[in-house]
């Protein structure tokens, strides 16, 4: 013991001489990069880039990006002696800041001989969120997971982050622009303006920074602006011009095309001057931008959000590729495409590095078939790249830059990545790629079209579109079904023509890796994919996010599945690691790809046989609850005893639904009492109904339009005033319906009749009775008994089944997860849900579970905890579960 507690000290006391280091001595860059590395490994950092002075030599000594969760949590920067943040103005902390800022982290550490600082650069003027006192015994605030607190004390921003604020830029412009030229302007050369600026402002700073670094002159500042005054006559010649100044050879017609420039000419020119002014300073920030910190890790995020907003425009009808460009500055679901947060990029590449060999890894060739702003290929290659690694050399760095590929059918985001990945070659090489491999192609007809991509190379990456069936157009689904025969089944999603793509295009021992919708793991029309990638691959990782908010304001919930493919002499199967997260996405990624297994409140990662993916469906457990699926799963399926049907759908809610108070007088009959998702509890159903859905039956007899008019001309004239919305509906033009009609109302024998219901989403068992049948819902399902069984003995017996804990952990492995972790009721995930048999139930037992859910269906208020946990008790002895079992489920006791 009194060993360990030396070597510990020791290793404190080295990581607070480091410090003392860094902060008091001119080091070479050799020793700086060694003992910044010491530094953030000692602490529990990962580093992502670490540099010199960088323009504030005079402030600071040595600048260090790290990760924790694999995303780019805070720069440290080690200021000179005897300099503490307190004492700095508000320039010198603002000329600070801005190399966080502009490497889009929002977290700055100062780090003193005596004193660091924890700053939150978003807030103005940026005082610190905490500073600490700093010595060899309390060195251990600068921890990694010591940040974690810090991070939880999080100011509300006060300016915009520079992605936003970037962004923001450009769509200002845009609009500007347009408007200015009477919408005359092509989104072409929109595009082709940003990029030029782009470029040109890269070279400008990293022009600077070398200056700087050197002690030279600064050519370089503000060098647009002062070429435009001083009479350029183009925008074209003066872009062009800029960057030839400070980049060596010529620049390839792939990243400036002065043609599609011209539109600008008219332009005058106090208007230019004030767009290129604001390429430099930030109206939304106290932070002038700097793209020498940008191009290096930040404008491969900012890419993401730039490509949808330079969307080309154009009808998705007159098109036949898969993937049609669409209205700018709008997400459409006929598009499909959804970008990637950097930290599933940065798990992809990490990963890959991990895996592979360091010679495989550097020189592997990889294919992005929908690369979007190219963020995939981008982050490989900056690992492979990494100036760290021995033995880089310019060679090498062209090695890498040849072996990558992207496809996508935006010319935008070719353009977009294009410049992206040539941004990166610069910083690395100081030189413009005369080429790169960034193909603006169909990706089926370029896969059809190049069989030697077939087998062709080492890593396919993907984050394909999510575009369903239903919102694709008919030549996008005859091409679709088309091109997956064999491989899926009914409607095919586009994202399975991408994975089947993706399999073919790998070599043996070829790594897959891509973003999926949740779906990809229950749904039919998957069936084929997920058979072919059991029987031709290895799983080597399925990651469950579906619990996490990926992406923010859609409706997409993801997982993120790894394969290899099999190579050509097979040997012993690896077993496949699972994580299913909850939260600390970050952090749980990261122990995946560093190979820890983990169980906590948070996020669980453990490891599974190949077995379990020749299953016709992927529902991935541990061993502990795959062994009791495996028991639930003997019992008999509920579609036995009950049917399950969906509730009705209207095609038009706002018009169908009416609150109480909006009913016509006297024709209440024609409406039925609507219970809303939000409405439903475990086991009762309210009293009072507080919305009313339009119901075309009477006596349980359908209703025709004659008798509509004369009996409800109240009703009738409420439909007339919303004729417009209602005949715009796709059945209705389609001739299939009658105008006034809802689109699938459901018979009363289908519907109003005593039965169970549920929520469509639910996070925990809501299930209900409405006893008299007085109820409509809408898509959710609802069960009642098949056959002529005793109605309400079976119903009151399922309700308490069907909200224990055994049956609805069932259901949730068995379902669609949809946002925040919501599960997805349907009837087609229901039927198959394992039921004890109620005609095997000794009747003293059903008696007493009858009785308990009278009980509780007449009792309100903390008496009903008790009544359920006794009634989750009896059903748990029926599923005859062990208390180990029961305590897999968590249940007590």
């Amino acid at each position: 013991m009194v060993v360990a507690k030396a070597t510990q000290q020791e290793s404190v006391m080295n990581e607070y001489d480091i410090v003392l280091q860094l902060t008091s001595r001119d080091l070479s860059d050799l020793e700086r990069s060694r003992m910044l590395n010491d530094f953030a490994y000692g602490l529990g950092w990962q580093p992502s880039d670490r540099f010199g002075g960088l323009g504030v030599s005079d402030l600071a000594r040595a600048h260090l990006v790290v990760e924790h969760g694999l995303q780019n949590t805070a720069v440290i920067t080690f200021l000179r002696e005897p300099r503490t943040y307190a004492e700095l103005d508000r320039g010198a902390r603002r000329r600070l800041l801005a190399i966080s800022y502009n490497n889009l982290v929002d977290w700055h550490i100062h780090v003193a001989a005596d004193r660091v600082a924890f700053v939150f650069n978003l807030l103005d003027p940026p005082e610190p969120v905490e500073t600490c006192r700093l010595s060899a015994a309390t060195v251990e605030v600068l921890r990694s997971q010591a940040f974690e607190r810090i991070v939880g004390m999080r100011p509300h921003p006060q300016c915009l982050a520079l992605d936003a604020a970037l962004i923001e830029t450009v769509s200002r412009w845009k609009r500007l622009l347009a408007a200015h030229m009477g919408y005359a302007v092509p989104n072409e050369s929109l595009s082709a303006l940003f990029n030029a600026i782009i470029l040109a402002r890269t070279a400008e700073d990293y022009y600077r920074q070398s200056a700087a670094a050197t002690g030279g002159e600064d050519a370089a500042r503000r060098a647009l602006i002062e070429r435009w005054e001083n009479g350029s006559s183009t925008v074209g010649d003066a872009l062009s011009s800029t960057i030839q100044q400070f980049m060596r050879g010529p620049v390839p017609s792939f990243l400036l095309d002065e043609s599609k420039l011209r539109v600008f000419d008219d332009l005058d020119r106090e208007t230019l001057f004030s767009l290129f002014l604001d390429f430099y300073r930030n109206r939304h920030a106290p932070y002038d931008y700097d793209f020498s910190l940008m191009s290096k890790h930040a404008l491969s995020r900012i890419y993401e959000h730039y490509v949808s907003l330079l969307r080309v425009e154009e009808s998705p009808q007159a098109a036949l590729p898969l993937l049609p460009s669409l209205p700018e500055e709008e997400f459409s679901k006929v598009r499909g495409s959804i970008y990637t947060p950097q930290f599933i990029a940065r798990f992809f590449a990490r990963y890959l590095r991990e895996q592979l060999p360091p010679r495989s890894f550097r020189d592997a060739a990889a294919i992005d078939p929908a690369c979007g702003s190219g963020i995939f290929l981008r982050t490989l290659l900056e690992m492979q790249c990494d100036p760290a690694w021995d033995g880089l050399t310019t060679q090498s760095i062209n090695t890498a830059f040849s072996n990558v590929v992207g496809v996508d059918f935006d010319e935008n985001a070719c353009e977009a990545t294009r410049l992206s990945l040539a941004l990166l070659y610069f910083a690395m090489t100081g030189d413009l790629p005369s080429r790169l491999n960034i193909m603006a192609e169909d990706a089926i007809e370029h896969y059809t079209e190049h069989p030697e991509v077939r087998s062709a190379f080492d890593v396919v990456m993907a984050n394909p579109p999510f575009l369903a069936s239903g919102t694709q157009t008919r030549e996008m689904r005859d091409r679709l079904a088309e091109f997956m025969d064999g491989y899926a089944s009914g409607r095919v999603d586009a994202y399975l023509a991408f994975l089947r793509i993706g399999l073919e295009m790998l070599k043996p021992g070829g790594y897959g890796l891509f973003v999926l919708p949740h779906s990809f793991l229950l749904a039919r029309n998957a069936a084929g994919l997920r058979e072919l990638i059991s029987r031709t691959t290895w799983v080597r990782c399925l990651a469950d996010l579906s619990a996490i908010r990926v992406f923010p304001g859609r409706g997409s919930y993801v997982i993120l599945l790894i394969f290899q493919k099999l190579p050509d002499v097979i040997g012993t199967a690896p077993r496949a690691t699972i994580l299913k997260c909850q939260d600390l996405v970050g952090r749980a990624l990261q122990d995946l790809v560093e190979n820890r297994r983990a169980k906590t409140s948070f996020y669980s990662i453990y490891e599974v046989s190949q077995d379990i993916f020749s299953a016709e469906e992927w529902s991935i457990l541990p061993e502990s609850e795959a062994a009791l699926r495996e028991k639930l799963s003997r019992f008999p399926p509920m579609e036995e005893f009950l049917e399950a049907r969906e509730g009705f759908i209207s095609g038009a809610d706002d018009v169908f639904i009416l609150p109480a108070e909006r009913l016509p007088p006297g024709e209440e009959r024609i409406f039925a009492p609507l219970l809303a998702d939000r409405e439903m509890q475990p086991y009762t159903v309210p009293d009072q109904p507080s919305r009313y859905f339009f119901y075309p039956y009477l006596d349980g007899e359908r209703v025709e339009e004659e008798l509509l008019r004369g009996a409800f001309p109240r009703t009738w004239e409420y439909l007339r005033s919303h004729r417009r919305t209602l005949v715009s509906r796709p059945s209705v033009e389609g001739g299939r319906l009658e105008w006034w009609r809802p689109v699938r109302p459901r018979p009363p024998q289908h519907m109003m009749r005593p039965k169970i219901v549920a929520p469509h989403l639910a996070i925990v068992p809501r299930f209900s009775l409405d006893a008299e049948g007085r109820y409509a819902v809408s898509r959710a399902p609802l069960l009642y008994p098949k056959g002529d069984a005793p109605e309400h003995d079976l119903l009151r017996f399922f309700l308490a089944v069907l909200n224990s804990t055994p049956c609805f952990w069932y259901i949730a492995t068995h379902s669609h997860v949809y946002e925040r972790g919501y599960l997805m009721l349907e009837p087609k995930s229901l039927r198959p849900t394992p039921v004890p048999d109620p005609r095997r139930v000794p009747p003293v037992q059903l008696r007493r579970i009858l009785r308990l859910v009278d009980e509780r269906l007449r009792e309100s208020g903390p008496v009903t905890v008790q009544l359920e946990k006794e009634l989750d008790t009896l059903v748990a002895d029926l599923y005859g579960l062990s208390s180990e079992e029961r305590q897999v489920l968590g249940m007590e006791g």
